[in-house]
């Protein structure tokens, strides 16, 4: 699912966690779930964004930022600048990376939120040179079943070298059966379909 939404990690302590929470709760996020490995939060809009927010509280503590690649480049800075902007002290200049560890930027900096929004921007310039240029506010957990289920998986070469051989086959079938006496005139267009009569 990595190919159809971007993430980002912010490595914590159990303190900057327990304040995370407090603040996202303040900042009116919507809390989906809770346990002890995880808290989850969400900032949406219907038409505009989808924005993870996850508190991972077991051995490797982070906040994990996930954005899936249908959502606007322009729409996900606002709402990150309003919830991150009463990070803890100790968070302030904290590196935040990205999937492969790299890193993006660091939080609370200035111009922290326009190096998140250029580098979720190459992801979703990538995306939509692999996909489509479409946008949907969806979390990134249903972005690769969104994309299938829609019919969005031009991306798919065995789909397409199917959807093309079934489509030859229609148009030599249609061809054998309206020409007169089928093709090269072996009469094989007016034999009855298989099931026919």
């Amino acid at each position: 699912m990595g190919r159809e939404a971007a993430t980002y990690a912010l490595a914590l302590s159990a303190d900057d966690a327990a304040a995370l929470a407090r603040s996202f709760d303040t900042a009116g996020c919507e809390w989906m779930r809770a346990d002890d490995e995880r808290v989850d939060f969400v900032l949406r809009d219907p038409h505009r964004y989808w924005i993870d927010l996850r508190l991972h509280l077991a051995a490797d503590r982070r906040l994990e930022i996930r954005i899936a690649l249908t959502n606007d480049t322009w729409s996900i800075r606002a709402p990150l600048e309003r919830v991150l902007a009463t990070l803890p002290a100790g968070l302030q200049g904290a590196p935040l990376r990205d999937d492969t560890g790299e890193q993006v930027t660091l939080i609370g900096a200035d111009g922290w939120s326009l190096a998140l929004e250029d580098d979720f921007g190459r992801r979703r310039d990538e995306f939509v040179q692999r996909i489509g240029d479409f946008t949907a506010p969806i979390s990134g957990d249903h972005g690769y079943m969104y994309l299938h289920q829609t019919r969005w998986n031009i991306d798919n070469d065995n789909e397409l070298a199917w959807h093309r051989e079934r489509e030859i086959a229609a148009m030599e079938e249609m061809w054998d059966t309206r020409s007169p006496g089928g093709s090269q005139g072996t009469g094989k267009g007016d034999e009855p379909r298989p099931g026919a009569g």
